[in-house]
């Protein structure tokens, strides 16, 4: 499946100066129809509708993707639609969105757009469905994704290779939501996603142990944090406990308030435990909104 959003036409967008003039009015009417189709495959009235606006949308955006230089447009009104984020090296760039065909099914798709003149870029295709116990393990390609939206790309440089931390969330559960970090490199076949690199507590708290994406799972409607900070040079997240003490059952995992870390460590990122220290209040004193704002 593909990837990527669009918006109305404007032709002299910024950073489309290596594209011809009739390539950036090609792009703008591509847009206009993609931002239209966008529209259509998220808020359908016929939920079954979605997914044929969706295939349509898949269709446009290949189109868009097979112009020469098309790295180079935008798609700033697309993205007021579905998530476009870019690496900081600018070498690509991915496109995804959430499809709700009805209450109870999510569906994620997603394209990586690379950067260059000759079009080149790989379409998304969600097998989070088949991943149970070893989700935390397997190594994923392209054509097998762990699908979510993300909302950041972080480089990093981890045992002497580039690789990308993605920061992603999946809705897809009936009774839990999970915030996850992949690990996206690039090989001679194209994307791959996961790599060793975590080091952090098993399920009950026990051991440490070595997974190739790290994932919090937890009760649908609880909130909890997930990013980098940068201040502490290290990931945030929020420490998470099964409400009624079962491990086994992720829909009861909560937050409990504290604030563990993943530092990184040549070439992992180890857990760090409490690492904001809980504030205590004195009576009438209010929390500082620090690093529990965004993710």
């Amino acid at each position: 499946m593909t990837v990527i959003l669009a918006g109305p036409a404007v032709f002299a967008q910024k950073g489309t100066s290596s594209l011809s003039k009739e390539s950036q009015e090609t792009l703008g009417q591509l847009e206009d129809s993609l931002v239209a189709l966008a529209d259509s495959m998220i808020q359908a009235p016929v939920p079954d509708d979605r997914i044929d606006f969706c295939v349509r949308f898949t269709k446009k955006l290949r189109s868009a993707f097979e112009i020469a230089g098309s790295f180079d447009y935008p798609f700033s009104r697309l993205a007021g639609k579905i998530h476009i984020l870019n690496a900081d090296d600018k070498s690509f760039r991915i496109f995804n969105w959430l499809i709700a065909p009805s209450e109870n099914i999510r569906r994620y798709y997603g394209a990586i757009q690379m950067a260059g003149e000759e079009p080149r870029f790989y379409p998304l295709k969600d097998f989070s469905s088949n991943l149970e116990k070893d989700a935390a393990t397997t190594t994923l390609n392209a054509d097998h994704w762990y699908g979510c939206e993300y909302y950041k790309i972080l480089s990093q440089t981890i045992g002497g290779q580039k690789v990308y931390l993605l920061f992603g969330f999946n809705s897809a559960a009936m009774g839990s939501n999970k915030k996850l970090i992949d690990v996206l490199s690039f090989d001679p076949q194209g994307p791959m996603f996961g790599a060793p690199v975590f080091v952090v507590p098993d399920d009950r708290g026990e051991r440490m142990t070595q997974v190739s994406r790290f994932i919090l799972e937890y009760k649908k409607d609880a909130q909890i944090y997930l990013n980098y900070d940068d201040s502490k040079k290290m990931i945030l997240y929020s420490r998470i406990t099964s409400e009624i003490a079962d491990p086994n059952r992720k829909s009861t995992y909560i937050p409990t308030g504290q604030i563990d870390g993943l530092k990184q460590e040549s070439d992992v990122y180890r857990f760090v435990k409490d690492a904001v220290p809980v504030l205590k209040l004195q009576d009438g004193q209010a929390p500082i909104d620090g690093v529990m704002s965004g993710g």
